[in-house]
């Protein structure tokens, strides 16, 4: 079974607003780790938090319940539009 190292992470935009985005590791070696964009949210939040909310709510629907270790894959068309 290949595990995958995924991520959500939240960035900052000007003007106080917040984009999550979805990172997958790349497997470099060095003194830190790489990762690769997945998937990053068309929409601004207001609140750190509620990018965070949105950004870990669409790992969970484009994996599945199950998540990317047990079998789930990549379905960024099951995202709704309104955490895109």
């Amino acid at each position: 079974m290949n595990l995958r190292d995924i991520a959500v992470t939240v960035r900052e935009l000007p003007g106080e607003q917040y984009r999550w985005a979805l990172l997958e590791g790349t497997g470099e070696q060095g003194q830190f780790a790489s990762y690769a964009l997945l998937k990053e949210s068309n929409r601004s939040y207001d609140r750190y938090s509620t990018a965070l909310a949105a950004g870990i709510a669409g790992m969970r629907l484009a994996f599945g319940p199950d998540g990317p270790r047990h079998g789930g894959t990549w379905a960024p068309e099951t995202l709704p539009q309104e955490l895109l």
